[in-house]
């Protein structure tokens, strides 16, 4: 196999400001990591067999690579090798009109964002570098590191429908990516029980609902899967979306049983005239689940603090739900109901769901005692909510954050860290709690397949 150091880069004669980006983040990082600045060139010079291309050029018809690029593809991305040259290919095309400049803060789009997402997936997974704390971790070196000799990836909707979660026998948790908007989050976890039985926190979107069915039936062996326990957070649709669309769409009331519904939604004039964030829209997706026992057949509990849902070896205490008093000081995250799950009357993980800064105080002032556990699913997806105090007592020794590459790299089309909503200061933060590496479970381009117990290294 060839070393890396012996590759040079392409791009296009007109790059898009994207694939320059990539390129040059590649150059730097693979002269950080190797040793050696590779040559930069244009796919007008005659073609070599050791190629890094990044982006949309003429090598794609040298080599028969075939790619259709639509504005739907921003966030998609291809990595594949043909022969010795590597293709990094984002499925994006810019906008058919340049929008008009009205704002500073209108944000860049050359349609080529999933060409730097290619680029961030070759620095982790082929240089062996997490690039993203870089401030805070000392970088590998390694001269003689050797490109693989295959090599294919796709981070493509079609790629991540057809996911399935990683058989295990037993108990098992399962943190599943989104398939359905891939620059947004996702809250959707699925839990088996020793026995199989089957618990759902949230779901995630509503076009995730699809490949959440599949994952079910997969998990279960059976063709209409039952979900014993569906735990509901708060009533945002990356949260609560497949549920809707599950009670909603006629087509798929017959795909899935679902016995029992836990919440506690607030009332419907929350949602409407009164939170922060009140909307009109919120109405119909409240008045569809709080029917959902009329036109679905399930059973909905509405929890109260201090309760206990228990499903086989598995509790769930209730630690926090939402306080109509704080209506005005409220968005829809603050309103999360956090759960402490209990396996096996032994490893503890904290489900923080999205809350907020209500929902992290009332945690800390009144709940402290109850806080420790081993395990914590990162709240609101890592966007700067609950406190560091708050995860200090906590003290988890792993972390779940499931959440979406634009978040995780803090890029939304402008660079690395140029997103600024929270995240690097989590991932400072755990950091500075000395969370290691192999214990922080980032939900992105796959789903997290653990068996109960979680893990921790």
């Amino acid at each position: 196999m060839s070393k890396i150091t012996d590759y040079r880069i392409v791009l296009s004669q007109t790059p898009k400001v994207s694939e320059l980006r990539a390129a040059c983040f590649l150059r730097e990082k693979i002269k950080l990591v190797c040793g050696k600045k590779l040559p930069l060139v244009s796919d007008t010079e005659p073609p070599e067999p050791l190629e890094i291309v990044v982006g949309e050029t003429g090598r794609e018809a040298l080599d028969g690579v075939e790619i259709a690029r639509t504005r739907d593809g921003v966030w998609e991305y291809v990595m594949l090798k043909k022969g010795e040259r590597l293709y990094l290919l984002g499925l994006g095309a810019p906008p058919a009109a340049e929008p008009p400049y009205n704002t500073a803060y209108r944000k860049l789009d050359d349609g080529a964002t999933g060409t730097v997402m290619a680029a961030y997936h070759f620095v982790e997974d082929i240089l062996h570098y997490q690039f993203v704390y870089a401030d805070l971790e000392e970088f590998p070196e390694s001269p003689d590191l050797e490109m693989p000799k295959e090599y294919e990836y796709r981070f493509t909707r079609a790629a991540l429908e057809a996911q399935r979660p990683k058989p295990i026998k037993g108990a098992a948790l399962y943190s599943l990516n989104t398939v359905a908007r891939l620059e947004w989050n996702v809250g959707s976890f699925i839990i088996k029980t020793r026995a199989g039985k089957l618990i759902v926190i949230d779901g995630g979107h509503m076009g995730d609902l699809p490949r959440l069915v599949e994952c079910l039936k997969s998990i279960s062996g059976e063709e209409v899967p039952t979900v014993t326990a569906w735990l509901f957070s708060h009533l945002h649709d990356d949260h609560h979306g497949a549920y809707l669309r599950l009670v909603r769409d006629g087509e798929w009331r017959g795909k899935v049983i679902v016995k029992d519904v836990y919440h506690h939604f607030l009332p419907r004039e929350f949602y409407t005239d009164i939170s922060k964030e009140a909307s009109a829209h919120f109405g119909p997706e409240h008045d569809a689940i709080m029917s959902s026992d009329k036109t679905f057949g399930a059973t909905l509990h509405t929890v109260r603090t201090g309760e206990r849902i228990s499903v086989d070896e598995i509790d769930f205490d209730v630690l926090h739900v939402p306080d109509i008093s704080f209506g005005k000081q409220m968005n829809v995250n603050d309103t999360s109901v956090v759960y402490k799950m209990t396996y096996d009357k032994g490893q503890t993980m904290m489900f923080l769901g999205d809350a907020e800064w209500i929902g992290s105080n009332d945690l800390v002032e009144n709940h402290a005692n109850e806080l420790k556990s081993d395990v914590v699913q990162v709240g609101h997806h890592g966007c700067g909510s609950c406190s560091d105090e708050c995860y200090r007592l906590i003290g988890a020794k792993a972390y779940i954050w499931q959440c979406g590459e634009r978040f995780w790299y803090q890029d939304c089309s402008e660079g690395l860290n140029t997103h600024n909503v929270g995240l690097i200061r989590y991932r400072t933060m755990m950091k500075r709690f000395g969370i290691k590496d192999e214990n922080v479970y980032v939900t992105l381009g796959d789903i997290d397949s653990l068996p109960l117990p979680i893990p921790i290294h």
